[in-house]
């Protein structure tokens, strides 16, 4: 009896210390929660990644929008269509791809924190031309910050006008969660302040 009292306690404690590491993040409606990221950032939504039989869900939508992909639903035939957004191997391929978009050169910052730029820089002046062009630039510069997977992107001009903005409010737009004017607003433009010398 004493045997067998032992016996179950050990096979208590195994199954409890199973328990204990399924749910270390904690369960959501009787399953263990997976905690999901994203090159180093958590993904967040209302319905969290769980554990169903050993098979691990995740959000489709957050994860995806968190990959840059965009994700459409058909209620009529309950699909869910993702479209991912196109990728690039390296800065070289960025580069070579935004020429299109008068871009001349491009670079990638980081101060090791997890603060990431991606800068891209415009080959001529900011408004001295086709203003469509320029906010064509300024959607595929933030189009490919999310590509890169950087926290933010700046794209400046000959004369280091710049606009800034981060890929979180890229994503949201990309992801119709933002209109265009209203992400245009969330940029951030700098203008050199041109002094002028008076004569003496």
């Amino acid at each position: 009896m004493k045997k067998k009292i032992i016996m179950l306690v050990a096979a208590f404690s195994v199954f409890a210390g199973v328990v204990s590491a399924s749910s270390i993040n904690g369960v959501y409606k009787g399953n263990a929660i997976v905690k999901v990221t994203v090159n180093g950032n958590e993904v967040k939504s209302e319905v969290p990644g769980i554990n169903l039989d050993g098979t691990t869900m995740l959000p489709v939508r957050a994860v995806s929008e968190a990959l840059g992909a965009e994700v459409k639903w058909d209620q009529n035939t309950y699909t869910a269509e993702i479209e991912a957004s196109p990728t690039f191997k390296s800065l070289d391929e960025v580069a070579r791809h935004l020429k299109n978009y008068n871009i001349h050169s491009v670079d990638y910052h980081t101060d090791g924190s997890g603060h990431t730029e991606f800068i891209a820089i415009y080959e001529g002046l900011f408004f001295m031309g086709n203003e469509n062009k320029y906010n064509e630039a300024v959607k595929e510069i933030a189009k490919q910050a999310i590509t890169l997977g950087t926290t933010d992107f700046i794209f400046a001009d000959m004369l280091n006008q710049s606009v800034a903005g981060t890929t979180e409010n890229a994503r949201a737009f990309y992801n119709g969660k933002l209109t265009e004017t209203q992400f245009f607003d969330t940029l951030i433009r700098e203008d050199i302040e041109e002094e002028s010398e008076l004569d003496s």
